[in-house]
């Protein structure tokens, strides 16, 4: 494949977005009705394999199913001309959360918080409709930019999810196999465990979460065999011990996602996301109050600045000695001599005006 082509009389493709083992993803047009879409296309030799042919149009399966404006939207599935199976994606415009990461480290909490409520309610919707998605790590959390400006976090990948049927229970695992990242796997998707449920993919946010406000991953391991070690017997360190400066309440959050026995754990991606809310309103809150405090101090500046200013010669509104305030603050005798002393001069100076006037 190569810019320019043409797939199926309809999808030109116009440049490559990124290519793996397994396929590539280009920027294309649909030029029967003039629109920008991504092409995601298999190669042909990796289509012979039955369950990475069976992963792939799962992933349409999965994302066609579930509606969400946070999880990226599926057009179109067929076949190119030289037999490479291909999905039909909407465009996004912006970047994953793995770059952003790897890029900037960590995500302010209250944009943190954000990114993950809508998440969640994905992660809730597609639970719903019986799908795991058994891979969310932060390549395929995309951050996108919508038209007006405003960063819309949109699940992908639901290549290796676990679509439950009424009728039978498919599995794309080969036997004695794990499938995920491992960093981001839940501890019974770590053992092998087939009944999973919506909680592994709590603790999968939850890990996304951890490295986001963090920086660093809930277990690090030299190796494969010591990570699945860990996962499996150490329980997660708290994520205040990683970050003291974050809010207690955004922590818990994150803490109940990360409980080694599921059982324990946050028991599903809504209540997940009503809690983010919740640490998101307290964090909003606390800016709007520091937000006053810094308005209320600079409003108040400049009028203390102009008493002091606009003081007369000899500064009679000052409170130190000599001006007016230390007069008015004198024994009563001292205050009536400086008032009768001011009347006299202001009583002079009328005078003289008067006079001047009559002269003319």
């Amino acid at each position: 494949m190569q810019s320019g082509d043409l797939i199926q009389s309809r999808y030109r493709l116009n440049r490559l977005l990124g290519s793996g083992a397994s396929g590539s993803v280009w920027a294309a047009k649909n030029e029967l009705i003039d629109r920008d879409v991504a092409l995601k296309i298999m190669r042909p030799d990796v289509a012979e394999d039955a369950i990475a042919l069976q992963r792939f149009f799962n992933e349409a399966k999965a994302s066609g199913r579930v509606r969400s404006s946070s999880i990226v939207e599926i057009l179109d599935l067929g076949q190119a001309e030289d037999g490479s199976p291909f999905l039909v994606f909407e465009l996004l415009d912006g970047e994953g959360l793995d770059t952003r990461l790897a890029r900037e480290g960590t995500l302010e909490p209250e944009f943190a918080c954000e990114v993950f409520m809508s998440v969640a309610k994905a992660l809730d919707l597609a639970h719903a409709q019986g799908i795991i998605h058994r891979d969310l790590k932060p390549a395929n959390i995309y951050l996108h930019k919508d038209p007006e400006g405003h960063v819309i976090a949109k699940i992908l990948d639901f290549g290796i999810s676990k679509v439950f049927e009424t009728n039978n229970n498919f599995t794309l695992t080969r036997t004695g196999t794990v499938v995920g990242s491992p960093a981001y796997m839940a501890p019974e998707q770590a053992s092998g465990r087939e009944d999973l449920d919506g909680r592994a993919d709590v603790w999968s946010m939850g890990v996304v979460m951890y490295e986001a406000l963090s920086g660093t991953l809930p277990h690090e391991a030299p190796n494969y065999n010591a990570l699945m070690v860990r996962i499996l017997t150490q329980d997660v360190d708290p994520l205040r011990t990683r970050k003291p400066e974050l809010p207690q309440s955004l922590c818990a959050v994150v803490d109940a996602c990360l409980q080694r026995d599921r059982d324990a754990r946050t028991s599903n991606a809504g209540l997940a996301g009503q809690q983010i809310e919740a640490a998101h309103r307290e964090l909003k809150a606390i800016r709007f109050r520091a937000e006053g405090r810094r308005t209320s101090d600079r409003e108040q500046v400049p009028f203390r600045r102009r008493a002091e200013d606009f003081a007369p010669p000899g500064g009679l509104l000052r409170s130190g000695s000599g001006g007016l305030a230390s007069l008015l603050s004198a024994a009563p005798q001292r205050a009536l001599l400086a008032a009768a002393g001011m009347g006299v001069i202001f009583g002079l100076s009328a005078g003289a005006i008067l006079f001047l006037l009559l002269q003319k």
